[in-house]
């Protein structure tokens, strides 16, 4: 029997990472795009985020929340290279992309499924990491098997071979796109194409995903989760195909299954976070589903975000010519972002825990630790032997100068 939803999105992160030499000119590049504006936050607005997160979060990722009439207008009358400046010292921006049409897509030849791409942005970060995010979500909502085939296939819209996969293509109607694949057009005009992905191994072809689902309470109520649910979360959580058959054994997996309550159950891997609800509690399609869209979809940038840096730290302590600025870079991490709260929000602190867990981050830090003590050591020995060098030189042309002038001074 197909589940029925009530309602559901799926935003598709796609990292990359811009040279940190090239950071101040990508923000100009971003600034002078005129389909991208750069999001202001203001406590009025966005109060649900002030409260979520803790002051050095705020200042850090959302840093206009600190300024007031003047200080905007003050900004906004900024030359837009002295812009570009100002946010280059910046530890975080955010900025928005308008298509220039509203995109509707749809899935195969006949029998689709139509969606929308709602909302575009940037995260970018001052060591260069970045994340444009997608957020999408399906023209009516039908079949639990419509979102497992969309997540399943859009996450690919950026892969070399898509043509080569075994499933239908995903075919965009409208004036902007004639096909999906010409996301990956609008990723390249934003990412600037040439980026540090592949020297650090991150995945440029597929998109992380990130999906919200809410089943018609028919499918899931007071009798519990039947094994057609199960099975079906499984595949969610794993961005598995509708059709993907699958043993009863391979979904029984705790350690990547959470539940907040009866009827809100989050699954977690490598590949994405998913968050399945019943609307069988109206709180569950309203509230639970725009926390897990604006606070917590922040925090799971954060979370990313700490990976990939970690990532980029390790690869860049392999060139002792650059130890200095990484050692910087490092020791700013772990003082602002490791060892800070990011906020007092109960379950927002349980997510991030699991998603620590997932990325193995603390494993990972806990080895570019070790690894930056031996390189801290190695460098300094190393510049000691160059200073005694040079100081060893610098006294033998001192005793070979007061030598000469001994003989100087006998031969007069």
């Amino acid at each position: 029997m197909e589940l029925m939803t009530k309602y559901q999105y799926t935003y598709f992160i796609y990292p990359y990472v811009i040279d940190s030499n090239k950071y101040n000119k990508y923000l100009l590049r971003l600034l002078k795009n005129k389909k991208c504006s750069l999001r202001i936050f203001q406590k009025e607005k966005d109060m649900h985020l002030y409260h979520y997160f803790l002051p050095n979060i705020r200042t850090s990722m959302f840093w206009s929340f600190d300024l007031d009439d003047a200080k905007l207008k003050s900004f906004n009358s900024l030359d837009i290279n002295m812009k570009a400046n100002l946010l280059a010292q910046k530890d975080c921006n955010i900025f928005s992309y308008q298509m220039e049409k509203g995109l509707q897509g749809k899935v195969g030849e006949s029998n689709g499924i139509f969606f929308e791409v709602n909302e575009i942005k940037i995260v970018c970060y001052q060591t260069g990491i970045c994340f444009l995010i997608f957020k999408t979500s399906l023209e009516q909502d039908g079949g639990f098997s419509d979102i497992l085939n969309f997540n399943y296939k859009f996450r690919e819209a950026n892969s070399k071979t898509y043509n080569l996969k075994e499933y239908e293509n995903i075919r965009i109607q409208s004036d902007v796109f004639k096909d999906v694949q010409e996301i990956s057009e609008v990723v390249k005009e934003i990412t600037g194409g040439k980026t540090a992905n592949k020297k650090l191994n991150l995945d440029s072809e597929r998109f992380i995903v990130y999906s919200y689902a809410c089943l018609d309470q028919s499918s899931w109520n007071e009798n519990g989760e039947n094994e057609n649910v199960k099975n079906a979360f499984f595949k969610y959580r794993e961005i598995l195909p509708a059709s993907r058959q699958v043993t009863d054994m391979a979904y029984q997996n705790q350690e990547k299954e959470m539940y907040e309550n009866k009827y809100v159950k989050y699954g977690f891997s490598n590949l994405g976070t998913v968050l399945l609800t019943s609307d069988i509690n109206p709180v569950n399609y309203t509230l639970v589903a725009q926390k897990f869209e604006s606070e917590y979809l922040y925090t799971y940038i954060i979370s990313l975000y700490k990976k990939v840096l970690l990532n980029k730290l390790n690869y860049e302590f392999n060139k002792m010519e650059k130890f200095k600025s990484s050692e910087k870079d490092f020791l700013k991490f772990t003082k602002d972002l490791w060892i800070q709260e990011i906020t007092n929000d109960d379950f927002g602190k349980v997510l991030i825990k699991k998603w620590n867990a997932i990325f193995e981050t603390e494993d990972i830090f806990v080895k570019l630790k070790s690894k930056y003590e031996v390189l801290y050591k190695k460098y300094h020995m190393e510049s000691t032997n160059r200073a005694n060098q040079k100081l060893f030189v610098v006294v033998t042309i001192l005793i070979v100068i007061n030598i000469l002038g001994i003989i100087i001074m006998v031969l007069k």
